[in-house]
């Protein structure tokens, strides 16, 4: 059962790492709305792709790290499916995204009130 937890925890911060790499510049916010100058049309967003940019504020973000947020909140809601959903889960994964987000807290709430509302605690 150790073992399983230890994999469980290496599998986790793989993903977050993965997604750091992804999006190097989670938190900045270029000045004028595209680190190139010009203006970036994403791909179309459902109302809850929308609804968590803005909640976790990504929504001016560059496509590409809006990809990637979106990419790492729904992986907090499978990793929540996974472990459970108590409070003390909701800590630990939050803990595991700070290496990756700004604001962890603010960014899991955005993830399971867009996505699994059925985690929310």
């Amino acid at each position: 059962m150790r073992h399983s937890r230890v994999i469980s925890a290496l599998l986790a911060a793989g993903t977050v790492t993965a997604f750091t790499a992804l999006a190097p510049q989670v938190g900045a916010k270029p000045a004028s709305g595209s680190s190139s100058g010009s203006s970036e049309t994403c791909a179309a967003r459902s109302n809850a792709d929308r609804m968590f940019l803005r909640r976790a504020d990504f929504a001016d973000e560059p496509c590409r790290t809006q990809d990637a947020a979106i990419r790492l909140a729904l992986s907090n809601c499978q990793w929540l499916a996974t472990h459970g959903h108590s409070a003390s889960k909701h800590i630990e994964l939050a803990e595991i995204n700070r290496a990756s987000v700004r604001y962890p807290y603010t960014f899991l709430d955005a993830a399971v009130t867009s996505y699994c509302p059925q985690y929310d605690i």
